[in-house]
């Protein structure tokens, strides 16, 4: 008797990828003991990048090409979620830089068993960092808060990591965002709220680094908070956004919440807006948290301030 396999659709946004897209194509034809079918959105490229992905869809009927124009990362993979066949078991989101190692899917799909299928579920995993030669240089921190309470204030599953099931596509593609800040961020919130979270501490994908993105820490804790601090605000009106994330949130989702789930957006949000004495009772204890100690220090201190 023929064991039928995880049908598990691939989605992939195209960027002005051609020194490394052909390398990840491959690495997903490549999985074992899965069948998949990619999906290709090539998001408005104007180097050969959308003429390899055609090349692999010539010789294989496993991919599919979308020739889009430039929307951005967050709307194209947004698209590519709306676009895809709802008849699949699981739907896998991939990066065009990277390359996945061959028991990658296989490995989502035997720890996503474990939820029913009316249950959305999200499957995440740590990362193998390299060097544009695929040289290992370290590995993610494995987190030790996730879920809803961390998803608040935090993004800690990296997209091309994250495999869904049908039920969480069609409680995101239902209620889409008019903004979000990221679309891994999103799917993180929203099925961290509705369904079953999975993180696993294999590093199935290796992940490659570009440019000067790695900030090596100072073991001075004064001087590591402080530098910490000022990255933090630096990055424009992050907090800011992640707020207006929360609030498109809720409004998309109050109405399925539960009451306990209510209460915690509504203290952070209240809190974003209050005097600095409510917001000093609110940190005290407040239940929203980072994933690290470290990281809800500067979470508290932000919000005290008046920052976050």
């Amino acid at each position: 008797m023929m064991v039928k396999l995880p049908q598990i659709a691939v989605l992939l946004s195209s960027y002005n990828g051609e020194k490394f897209i052909e390398e990840q194509i491959q690495s997903i034809l490549n999985q074992q003991n899965v069948s998949i079918h990619l999906l290709i959105r090539d998001d408005g490229s104007t180097d050969r990048t959308h003429e390899i992905a055609e090349l692999f869809a010539t010789k294989d009927t496993r991919i599919s090409i979308i020739k889009g124009k430039n929307k951005g990362v967050v709307l194209s993979f947004f698209d590519l979620l709306q676009n895809v066949d709802e008849n699949f078991d699981f739907y896998a989101f991939a990066d065009q830089d990277d390359v996945w190692k061959p028991n990658k899917l296989e490995k989502a799909a035997e720890m996503m068993s474990k939820s029913e299928v009316i249950v959305p579920a999200m499957y995440y995993s740590r990362l193998e960092f390299t060097d544009e030669h695929l040289n290992t240089i370290g590995y993610s921190i494995i987190p030790k808060n996730r879920g809803f309470e961390n998803a608040i204030v935090q993004n800690q599953a990296t997209g091309c990591t994250i495999v869904i099931n049908g039920a969480a596509r069609k409680i995101i593609i239902t209620r889409l965002p008019s903004w979000a800040l990221m679309h891994d961020w999103w799917f993180y919130l929203v099925v961290s709220a509705m369904g079953d979270i999975y993180y696993d501490e294999f590093a199935g994908i290796l992940y490659r680094k570009h440019g000067n993105n790695v900030t090596p820490a100072t073991p001075w804790f004064a001087l590591e908070l402080y530098a910490r601090v000022k990255r933090y605000l630096g990055h424009g009106k992050i907090p800011e956004k992640v707020t207006d994330q929360v609030r498109e949130f809720y409004k998309l989702y109050q109405d399925i919440l539960s009451k306990d789930q209510q209460k915690i957006i509504n203290g952070f949000l209240t809190a974003r807006g209050s005097g600095f004495f409510k917001r000093l009772r609110y940190i005290l204890t407040m239940p929203v948290r980072r994933n690290t100690p470290f990281d809800n220090i500067i979470l508290r201190m932000l919000i005290l301030i008046g920052k976050f």
